[in-house]
């Protein structure tokens, strides 16, 4: 009886060898796994421009500006501001008439050609209102804050790049050649 007593006291939580190789293998794929998810998230934010949010053009760096700098000129800019709004209201009416035609069925082509028309439109007329306060925007910044201007809009750019877009390499090589 002793003997079962003393046998009982040292070795009553021993775990088979097969099932601590599990617990082991079984924690190492935990750490993997939160490796994994901890890896994907800090690389997500580190390709985040560092103030989400702000469009990088010369409005948004206004907003980054000092608040006496920054109520300046947004007060120097209020009416075209308020200018802007109705053509932003334009683009979202006619990109739903071209979502509205490419849906239809049957596919008009023609109505689907005038849609993107109207939507080019419009958007070529708030284009030109943005320039309009692109160069207010301008005209009230110090030579300091211009200057600064294009390094604030590198950190702010969407990473990625547009389909559309040549490799910066290929428009560096092409223009030495024009030169």
């Amino acid at each position: 009886m002793t003997d079962t007593g003393i046998r009982a006291g040292k070795g009553a939580w021993r775990l088979p060898r097969w099932s601590m190789l599990l617990l082991i293998a079984s924690l190492a794929l935990n750490f993997i796994i939160v490796g994994l998810v901890a890896g994907s998230i800090w690389r997500v934010k580190a390709h985040q421009p560092p103030i989400r949010g702000v469009t990088p053009n010369l409005l948004g760096y206004t907003a980054s500006l000092p608040q006496e700098r920054r109520d300046l000129i947004w007060n120097a800019t209020a009416e075209q501001r308020q200018h802007i709004r109705p053509f932003r209201r334009d683009i979202r009416t006619a990109r739903e008439e071209v979502m509205h035609a490419i849906a239809a069925e049957p596919f008009d082509g023609e109505k689907f050609a005038v849609a993107q028309g109207r939507l080019a439109d419009a958007y070529n007329r708030a284009r030109a209102a943005v320039q309009e306060l692109d160069l207010k925007i301008a005209v009230e910044l110090t030579p300091q804050e211009r200057s600064a201007f294009p390094a604030w809009r590198e950190q702010r750019r969407p990473s990625g790049q547009n389909l559309l877009d040549e490799p910066d390499r290929q428009v560096h090589d092409r223009n030495q050649q024009t030169k």
